[in-house]
């Protein structure tokens, strides 16, 4: 009866691994295929956000424990490391809330206000964040990447204060609706409980 208990737990954790891993290479592929916001062609588009989503849905503890796994790789490929502290943290601002308030939002709600709210949520946290976080980070950056002055940095970023918002409310409402349906679908073939 122990070994049969035992066998069952190692071959979850088995299990696990092998989903989290598949899903974590999946996210680092997707985030080599980049469309750049046309506005501000240093954003860019890319949908590696889905998978890493299908992980929170999975557990939160692996998708945080993936997430530096995420930034070390593409880091590791010439990614710029402020910009992929920066991507890493926007996929958590927008896969956090997502599956909190899907997973354990008002269970008296259909299955479709649930999703409206946690896509609502996972924009709207997404474009907070990110919002504070470029009106923190990178005046700083462009300092130290462009060599310019602060005055100038400070004013570029304001400048781009709303193409920055506008972008990542637009990719939360591409990578937050995916992120469900793909859920929804390896919910029903019976990957995810």
């Amino acid at each position: 009866m122990i070994a049969v208990f035992t066998t069952s737990r190692v071959a979850a954790k088995y299990r696990a691994l092998s989903l989290v891993s598949g899903l974590l290479a999946l996210a680092l592929v997707l985030k080599f295929f980049e469309i750049p916001y046309p506005p501000a062609p240093f954003l860019k588009y890319d949908v590696s956000g889905v998978p890493l989503a299908v992980i929170a849905y999975y557990s939160l503890k692996y998708a945080f424990s993936s997430l530096p796994v995420f930034y070390v790789i593409p880091v590791l490929f010439g990614s710029d490391v402020v910009g992929m502290a920066m991507k890493c943290l926007a996929e958590a601002s927008t896969f956090t809330p997502l599956v909190l308030v899907y997973k354990k939002g008002a269970s008296r709600l259909s299955e479709k206000w649930r999703a409206g709210l946690a896509v609502a949520a996972a924009s709207l946290t997404r474009v907070v964040v990110m919002s504070i976080a470029n009106y923190t980070v990178t005046p700083h950056w462009l300092v130290w990447s462009y060599k310019m002055s602060y005055e100038k940095a400070y004013e570029l970023t304001l400048y781009y204060m709303p193409h920055i918002a506008l972008f990542n409310f637009t990719i939360a409402l591409i990578v937050a609706p995916l992120s469900l349906a793909v859920m929804a679908v390896m919910r029903r073939a019976g990957y995810l409980e």
